[in-house]
């Protein structure tokens, strides 16, 4: 299932849903939801694990085109001191400590980028997938381990047709950033409902308005109050019509 897009606050597009990439700023001249405070927020139930398939943990398609002259040049060099900044002798570096397979290559590709645009680039989700299981492959620690789990999730929730599986990503990225909060499983319920087959109203019109509430409350922006105060009405004309 195609998933729709939305530009991210980070330095990739990830084809992922609305709520994970809108500004958490409060614009000025408009007002702020207030966090609804829960002291119930203990008997929620907990995070269940989430397993991801092996095969999503695969290297071996890892791929990165660069000609046998370009690999001699680089391994011909002699790396300075402060070879880090240069993005020329960071390649050389990597390629002459771990030789001349993919995973080299897509980081220094993905370094020097970063080095060209240090105000961040776009980049797509898989090609993130791609520079993460390359990170792991070259430094295979807990930290490159957790950072790749997070992309796969990400591609995983993006592919999947299972509402439930979708909901179960999405919740425990919600209670990583916010905790074990009501408003959490509130958005998750409804993101499922805005991801598959949209909302039925006038039935599910309880749902729809305490799903952009939420948005709101959790994600404040000027685009999450237009959402909200559109749903509000839209919900006032339907309850009006009753």
């Amino acid at each position: 299932m195609l998933k729709r897009c939305f530009p991210g606050l980070i330095t990739f597009v990830c084809l992922l849903s609305l709520t994970f990439f809108v500004g958490c700023g409060d614009p000025e001249g408009t007002e702020r939801a207030d966090l609804v405070v829960n002291d119930a927020n203990d008997a929620m139930e907990p995070l269940e694990p989430i397993v991801l398939p092996d095969e999503l943990y695969d290297t071996s398609d890892l791929t990165y085109d660069i000609s046998d002259e370009e690999v001699q040049e680089l391994m011909a060099l002699e790396i300075p001191d402060h070879f880090f900044h240069d993005p020329k002798y960071f390649h050389a570096q990597l390629l002459q400590q771990f030789g001349n397979i993919p995973a080299v290559h897509i980081v220094a590709e993905h370094h020097r980028k970063r080095l060209l645009t240090p105000g961040g680039f776009t980049t797509t989700l898989d090609e993130a997938v791609n520079y993460a299981k390359a990170r792991y492959v070259l430094w295979p620690n807990e930290s490159t381990k957790e950072s790749l789990e997070g992309y796969l999730k990400d591609k995983l929730m993006h592919e999947t047709d299972d509402p439930e599986l979708y909901g179960k990503i999405y919740r425990e990225k919600l209670v990583h950033q916010f905790g074990y909060i009501p408003e959490v499983d509130i958005l998750v319920e409804g993101e499922k409902k805005y991801m598959f087959g949209g909302f039925k109203l006038p039935d599910d019109a309880d749902i729809y308005l305490a799903y952009f509430e939420t948005l709101y409350v959790l994600f404040p922006d000027a685009s999450t109050l237009r959402d909200r105060d559109r749903a509000r009405e839209e919900v006032r004309k339907l309850k009006a019509e009753e």
